[in-house]
């Protein structure tokens, strides 16, 4: 049986994906190749990360929010006989 992602194991999987990334930035920003262009890569990636948390949260949010609605009008419509 399929079981729904929790918004835990989203957020794990988004700080791992930050922490990779992180990790490789730092490690090319201390070996002393980075630029301006790459650091505004940085930032932009960083953004980017922020971005994708808020997206996965809101359709948690939206996905909870309509099986909620569902539930109320099943239980609405139950209640009428």
């Amino acid at each position: 049986m399929i079981q729904p992602i929790h918004p835990e194991q989203l957020f794990v999987t988004s700080l791992e994906k930050f922490v990779n990334k992180a990790d490789k930035f730092i490690k090319i920003y201390y070996s002393g190749i980075s630029d301006e262009n790459h650091i505004t890569e940085i930032m932009q990636e960083l953004k980017n990360l922020v971005l994708d948390t808020e997206l996965q949260q809101l359709e948690i949010d939206y996905n909870y929010n309509c099986e909620i609605k569902d539930l109320m009008i099943d239980y609405f419509d139950s209640s009428w006989y």
